[in-house]
């Protein structure tokens, strides 16, 4: 589903593209009644009182429902979607007045939410990061920055299922976070870590917060930093946030955000693009990924089951073998893999690649009979010189 709210914004906007602006504007008064502090909704609704009233153009020209044509000309000139194609927003030109900075907010908000509308991904559809979920996954997370747009999953036997798409906010800067204080949201594959109750927090914060993991290992690995990143909701005066405008974080609005605390768990993958490529699910290429990186995996598991030091240094980015703490981890991972009997289990693969690299990201869980519980780990691979480094190994608790 879609915010309730937004449903009903868009189905506004579709009663004016057919001319039905008596039931428009009723519709609408309904609307900015019941949700006061969506101001996006007052935006149409102001436009759409200014065209009945004859007196369009003279504060909202150009913008999205605004209406060229006098009220004896019902519906003539209604500019709806024409009017929010890419570019299309006028940019004011010289330093904004408040009042100005807020309607050009308004105006993209629009846009995006019309651009999601009318955009959708192909029916059935996956982003082509998540190569393979395993069973302990039971919801998966993407993000459209371009589109304002996070797509809710559930991993069902069949596969990724679409359970619904939310408006999002973005760092005030856009995205492409590398250092604390830029106001970007990071790009990369995530997890959620902390769910915080909105009583705990701030009023800024909505109705509460989910945080994930930046910097993972891979920001790190290449110079990014920072923190505090989360997904949170709206402060209470606002619906929903200006399609940027963050210090980095994904802001939605409250109920959505509810939604999302109410459904998914910790270590629920958040996969954060610009532009988020749509592929189909077990599509040729993908699945011929996964299943080259399985066997990767598979190499690096008979190396510690043979015990055999020249395969696994192989395997491992010699940085990582030398690091105490990867020699903590090794020895505990020697005790449940140098062992008959060992299997691998719950195994999650995600594919990513920027202008640093191409990696993997990896969740799995070693079991032994020799142990009663398995042993969680999360790694990060990197393609290096053709072949398949760890540069990366965690154990998971």
């Amino acid at each position: 589903p879609q915010s309730q709210a937004e449903a009903r914004l868009l189905a506004i906007i579709r009663q004016v593209e057919q001319r039905d602006l008596d039931g428009a504007l009723k519709a609408a008064a309904d609307l900015t009644a019941e949700v006061p502090n969506f101001r996006a909704a007052q935006l149409v609704y102001a436009d759409l009182l200014r065209f009945k009233t004859g007196r369009t153009g003279e504060v909202l020209a150009g913008t999205p429902v605004a209406a060229s044509a006098a009220p004896s000309h019902p519906g003539q000139g209604v500019l709806v979607r024409h009017n929010l194609s890419v570019g299309s927003v006028t940019r004011l030109e010289g330093p904004a007045s408040p009042a100005q900075a807020q309607l050009q907010d308004l105006q993209n908000e629009l846009k995006r939410r019309l651009q999601a509308d009318s955009g959708a991904p192909p029916a059935g559809s996956v982003p082509g990061e998540f190569l393979m979920l395993g069973a302990s996954v039971r919801h998966a997370i993407a993000i459209d920055a371009s589109k304002s747009r996070l797509y809710l999953f559930a991993h069902e036997a069949g596969g990724l299922r679409l359970l619904g798409d939310f408006y999002v906010s973005v760092g005030k800067l856009g995205t492409d976070k590398w250092q604390e204080g830029d106001q970007r949201t990071p790009l990369g594959i995530y997890f959620v870590g902390r769910h915080i109750p909105g009583p705990r927090l701030p009023e800024f914060y909505g109705k509460g917060a989910l945080t994930v993991n930046f910097p993972n290992d891979w920001d790190k690995a290449v110079g990014r930093s920072g923190s505090g990143i989360w997904l949170h909701g709206s402060p209470p005066d606002q619906f929903s946030r200006a399609p940027e405008a963050s210090d980095g974080c994904l802001v939605l609005a409250n109920p959505d955000l509810t939604l999302l605390m109410q459904t998914v768990d910790r270590q629920t993958p958040v996969l954060i693009r610009e532009k988020l490529q749509w592929v189909a699910p077990k599509a040729q290429a993908q699945q011929k990924a996964a299943d080259a990186f399985v066997r990767v995996i598979d190499d690096w598991k008979s190396a510690w089951n043979g015990a055999d030091p020249r395969k696994l240094a192989a395997l491992y980015a010699p940085d990582l073998l030398q690091s105490p703490a990867s020699r903590t981890s090794q020895e505990r991972l020697a005790a449940y893999l140098n062992r008959p009997g060992v299997t691998l289990q719950d195994l999650s693969i995600y594919s990513w690649k920027d202008a640093k690299g191409e990696i993997r990201v990896v969740n799995l869980r070693a079991s032994s009979k020799s142990f009663a519980e398995g042993l969680p780990l999360r790694q990060y691979w990197r393609k290096t010189g053709g072949r398949w480094q760890l540069f990366s190994e965690d154990v998971m608790g």
